[in-house]
C-alpha cells in the first residue's frame, strides 16, 4: 500500500478517520475498509463527542474559522475544522501523531 505525508491540519473525511483509528489503536484495516463510522467521510456526531471527553479537547467556535479546538492549553496548537467534530479530532490527532501523518494515498 503506497503512503504519503500529509499535514494533520489538513486531514478529512477517510484520511482523518485512517489517523484516528491508528490513535484508536484498531487494526489498521485495508483500504476501503475502515471501520469508524466517519471514516466514510460521514461525521458521527455521537463517536467524535466519545473523543472529544476522552481526550479531554478545548474547543470552541472561533471568530474567523467555524471551530478551533486543541488538548495543549496552548494558542499556538490549535486545529481549525468545519465542524466541531473534525477540529476535535484534527487537535487529537496533532497532539498525539505530530504535524504531519502518513496515510493511504488513496485518502489523499
Amino acid at each position: 500500500m503506497d503512503m504519503i505525508k500529509v499535514k494533520s491540519a489538513e486531514l478529512a473525511g477517510p484520511a482523518l478517520g485512517w489517523a484516528i483509528e491508528s490513535i484508536e489503536g484498531a487494526d489498521q484495516p485495508e483500504t476501503g475498509q475502515l471501520q469508524l463510522s466517519f471514516c466514510s467521510g460521514l461525521i458521527d456526531d455521537r463517536l467524535g463527542e466519545k473523543l472529544i471527553a476522552k481526550y479531554g479537547v478545548w474547543i470552541e467556535r472561533g471568530a474567523h474559522v467555524n471551530w478551533l479546538a486543541d488538548m495543549k492549553n496552548d494558542p499556538f496548537e490549535r486545529q481549525t475544522g468545519e465542524t466541531r467534530v473534525i477540529a476535535a479530532c484534527r487537535a487529537i490527532v496533532t497532539a498525539i501523531l505530530g504535524d504531519t501523518v502518513r496515510i493511504p494515498a488513496e485518502f489523499a
